[in-house]
């Protein structure tokens, strides 16, 4: 009895191995794309164009290679790491990229949901020293161990104290988990920002030490030159006003989806506004974003505060810094958010962070 019933797990055993490897799909392998669109080849996330040409909810994934998804890729033109602004092997940042550790005055996130603690390990609030006591006005995103990328007009009247991160609630201290707060040893803003109009929006900060905590990361840079499709879903974060009335700052880190508009549609509404800010037309450097729901109402905006803050796009565990926050008009209206395009400044960005 014994060995029969040793031989028949044996069987069961040997025919769950085949099935199992019968099913088996790995990079490289065929796959079939979602609602019989037609068939893909399984590829890592980051290296596939498709994703930003198809809603999240289409995506199919083939497995795992290690923590990051392997998924059903369609075709596409350019990949994320193919794409170069210099005629060389890979880009710096895109080389910096691979090696990091991922976890899952304008502006701010209106309508948006509370983040998780570390769900945005590379994001920073900047506090400016004002009447003796810190005030929160901007955002900033953690882009190398010494370097925060933030809007240049987060930079330029008043130069922030310090940059805290680790926090998802600005204020209240927990004693147990302090946030951890970085001053700085230089502010670079691009040198060809203007104020009026608004242009080149964008500067570096470097802290006066390294990131050690294994709780802190930096996001990677998106350098692709072609921004991601409209219905790609992005993420903005910040602790912005969460009031279009009241620009004090939100007490909580907020988080909110967003989609690109067309150039030519974000255009058509710039050009509305006659005040003496004009943001419009919308120049190469800029990109144009707003929150939608299918009733095409405002879901999730900047606002005042966010200013600086990322807008993202998240593939697998890696967060890739499509925009810088940086400016608008009415928060959480049908007017859009600009945002500086990053893409457009990989180089000066990696001749200032990763300098030879």
């Amino acid at each position: 009895m014994y060995r029969v019933q040793t031989f028949w797990f044996l069987l069961v055993w040997l025919g769950l191995v085949i099935a199992r490897r019968l099913n088996d799909v790995s990079e490289g392998d065929k796959c079939k794309l979602a609602n019989g669109t037609g068939d893909g080849i399984c590829t890592d996330a980051r290296d596939c164009p498709y994703l930003r040409t198809v809603p999240q909810t289409d995506w199919i994934t083939c497995g795992f290679n290690k923590s990051e998804p392997i998924v059903c890729c369609g075709p596409g033109d350019v990949t994320i790491k193919s794409t170069k602004t210099k005629s060389r092997v890979s880009l710096i940042s895109e080389r910096m990229c691979e090696s990091f550790s991922m976890s899952g005055l304008s502006h701010h996130v209106f309508g948006g949901s509370i983040a998780a603690v570390n769900e945005f390990p590379h994001v920073a609030a900047l506090g400016y020293l004002e009447d003796g006591t810190i005030k929160f006005r901007c955002g900033s995103s953690l882009i190398s161990e010494r370097y925060l990328l933030t809007a240049a007009h987060c930079v330029k009247e008043q130069k922030p104290q310090l940059a805290r991160f680790g926090v998802v609630h600005l204020f209240e201290v927990n004693p147990q988990e302090p946030p951890v707060d970085i001053g700085f040893k230089n502010s670079i803003i691009h040198p060809n920002y203007t104020s009026r109009p608004l242009r080149n929006d964008i500067a570096l900060l470097e802290l006066d030490r390294s990131i050690t905590e294994p709780f802190i990361h930096p996001a990677c840079l998106y350098t692709n030159l072609t921004d991601p499709e409209p219905h790609v879903i992005l993420s903005i974060e910040g602790w912005g006003s969460t009031d279009p009335n009241d620009f004090d700052s939100s007490p909580i880190l907020l988080k909110a989806n967003v989609t690109t508009l067309d150039r030519e549609g974000c255009n058509s509404t710039l050009v509305q506004d006659k005040s003496r800010r004009s943001l419009g037309p919308l120049q190469n450097e800029q990109l144009c974003a707003l929150g939608r729901n299918l009733r095409n109402e405002t879901v999730g905006d900047t606002c005042v505060g966010d200013s600086g803050g990322p807008l993202e796009l998240i593939l697998g565990h890696r967060r890739y810094l499509v925009g810088v926050t940086s400016s608008g008009r009415l928060c959480g209206s049908t007017w859009p958010g600009v945002y500086t395009r990053i893409s457009r400044y990989i180089d000066w960005v990696e001749s200032i962070v990763w300098k030879s």
